[in-house]
């Protein structure tokens, strides 16, 4: 029975687990006030009751961060990709729901894009000695909008290596990833990092990297504003009135800037390339 007044859009138990379900379908990422409040209904329950959030609009990047600045962790986020996956029988949720409980307790992070995990597995199974120089590049961005704008900018690169672009789920999720997927066998692994407000969360960051050996790209701007500084005046006039919802605007800047000059002015992005085999497309 649901307590009266308390919107919750499920539950269900697992052996001897029991969780609350919220699911929503939005027209843009679920904000940080949105997980407080059903983390705050997860947190009125009985001790030990996890909340599983499915969001098909995804989070905002500083929605999963918040969540990492409480004091408990209790949620279990789905996005998009995670519950495609699921309805199309790539995975059980119930192996989706074992996989992100596991990397929960053992890394203290709510989000973990279960195509990282696919990805993975595939790679163990092609596992050979070889050091690396075949294996699949990882690229770790922060969010969603992130990980789309950057695979429309390597479209317009012919890339020999193969990669995947995942998001990590927010700012401070992205050293984790890194770090979880190279002590899991995933040699070549990429960070795309953009600034934080806090400068020494922002070193911490980048120190955890550093110390894993991922590739990491700095950027002192968010992706789109990066982008922008490479499309003609022309273009950026011709745009400004244009919908931004959900990333477009960054979309738009990926598929129009100079090539050349971003490359130019971003060796470690240009390095990157380099590693993934990769040249610009005849425009």
């Amino acid at each position: 029975m649901r307590p009266s007044g308390e919107e919750i859009d499920g539950s269900f138990a697992m052996g001897n687990s029991f969780y609350l379900l919220e699911a929503k379908w939005h027209a843009s990422p679920i904000p940080a006030s949105a997980l407080y409040s059903f983390k705050g209904k997860v947190d009125g329950k009985l001790i030990g009751t996890i909340g599983v959030f499915f969001s098909m609009s995804d989070y905002s990047k500083d929605a999963v961060d918040a969540l990492l600045n409480g004091k408990e962790l209790n949620l279990i986020l789905f996005g998009h990709k995670d519950l495609l996956l699921v309805d199309s029988g790539k995975i059980t949720l119930r192996e989706a729901m074992r996989i992100k409980l596991r990397y929960a307790a053992d890394y203290g992070q709510p989000f973990y894009p279960l195509e990282t995990y696919l990805s993975e597995t595939e790679q163990v199974d092609q596992f050979s000695v070889d050091q690396g120089t075949s294996q699949k590049w990882s690229i770790i961005v922060e969010g969603e909008d992130d990980g789309r704008t950057i695979n429309v900018l390597l479209e317009r690169f012919d890339v020999a290596r193969d990669y995947i672009v995942i998001p990590a789920g927010g700012h401070l999720a992205v050293a984790q990833l890194a770090e979880y997927l190279i002590s899991n066998n995933s040699k070549n692994v990429a960070a795309i990092i953009t600034p934080l407000s806090d400068p020494d969360v922002q070193k911490d960051q980048l120190n955890r990297l550093s110390k894993v050996g991922a590739h990491t790209i700095v950027l002192n701007q968010d992706i789109e504003n990066w982008l922008n500084n490479y499309v003609s005046v022309e273009y950026h006039n011709a745009t400004f009135g244009l919908t931004n919802r959900n990333g477009k605007m960054a979309r738009r800047y990926a598929r129009n800037a100079d090539i050349k000059e971003l490359l130019k002015n971003n060796p470690s992005f240009s390095d990157l390339m380099v590693k993934l085999n990769a040249n610009p497309k005849a425009q």
